[in-house]
């Protein structure tokens, strides 16, 4: 080929015409043997493009995205420093697929992932994943994965330095995590509140010393607006009253709020709109106490009106 470049219109035409009579010389004398002269068959079909889906039990060294592309994509072995583990990989369907974009966050279909996720979670863990020092994001591909036929969605979880801290790179997976006596699972703390009543300072303890605040459970709120965070005669306070009366076994009734405190997680307006309905509730009481008051009943948190 160089040659007849660098020769000029001589070795060029040369090339040309023997091209010519080769192609007279099969045309004059037929197929050569064990070709059928269809040129249409008998050639394997391109490879159909393979749509990137990422796997469950693997985990990875870069903080949460919401939307993965195939590019970023790099696990890791969870023996190894990691950020995030996903425990479960699951699939759009019905009209929710058939749209023209992945799910957005605050849409019904988002919704229902998130509570896939959270009950894959779960039994992964083996408790609510707010029992722990732990969150959870729902990741979705990219529109234009999503425009080749991408359906997935991620659960990835992380394990986090405080109830509402920063997540931390960790070793191991989260297989069964939070069975009871995990150092992950949530317990009681030493809390420092401001006089308008927002949490200052917390440092967790263990319940066997003495505490001002204890976990009780998971208040689910139901979908609609974000709720008003300020508003503690709202319905998330209401609910997480609830759960500190069947905690402590004392009645569900209007003199919770003058038996004890409560102090409620409250999630990001961002993981509401992706899903997130679960509400921390921790009780909270004016003089430290020691031992756990799950059980304690109406004598060890009389009404005290003031």
């Amino acid at each position: 080929m160089p040659r007849l470049v660098a020769s000029g219109g001589r070795a060029l035409a040369g090339g040309v015409v023997g091209g010519a009579l080769s192609l007279a010389v099969v045309a004059c004398g037929g197929p050569p043997p064990a070709v059928d002269g269809d040129l249409t068959d008998g050639w394997p079909g391109l490879p159909e493009a393979a749509i990137f889906v990422p796997e469950a039990g693997t985990c990875h060294r870069e903080a949460f995205r919401a939307v993965v592309a195939a590019e970023d994509y790099q696990p890791v072995d969870c023996e190894a420093p990691h950020l995030l583990e996903t425990v479960h990989v699951g699939t759009f369907t019905g009209g929710p697929a058939e749209g023209d974009q992945p799910p957005a966050p605050g849409s019904a279909a988002l919704r229902q992932a998130f509570e896939e996720c959270e009950q894959r979670a779960a039994d992964h863990l083996g408790a609510d994943y707010r029992h722990g020092l732990l969150w959870m994001g729902v990741a979705v591909p990219t529109p234009v994965a999503w425009d080749g036929g991408a359906r997935w969605f991620r659960c990835d979880l992380s394990e986090l330095d405080s109830v509402v801290g920063d997540p931390v790179t960790r070793e191991g997976d989260l297989a069964g995590a939070l069975a009871e006596g995990s150092p992950l699972r949530l317990g009681c703390w030493v809390v420092e509140v401001g006089e308008g009543g927002e949490l200052v300072e917390q440092s967790p303890v263990p319940c066997d010393e003495p505490h001002d605040a204890e976990f009780v459970g998971v208040w689910r709120a139901p979908d609609g607006p974000f709720p008003d965070p300020t508003d503690r005669d709202g319905p998330v306070h209401e609910g997480c009253r609830s759960r500190i009366a069947a905690y402590t076994g004392v009645p569900d009734d209007g003199n919770v709020r003058y038996r004890v405190g409560a102090i409620v997680d409250w999630m990001s307006e961002r993981d509401w709109e992706n899903g997130n309905r679960g509400f921390r509730c921790r009780l909270l009481v004016a003089e430290p106490v020691t031992g756990s008051l799950r059980n304690a009943g109406a004598e060890a948190l009389p009404v005290r009106r003031r």
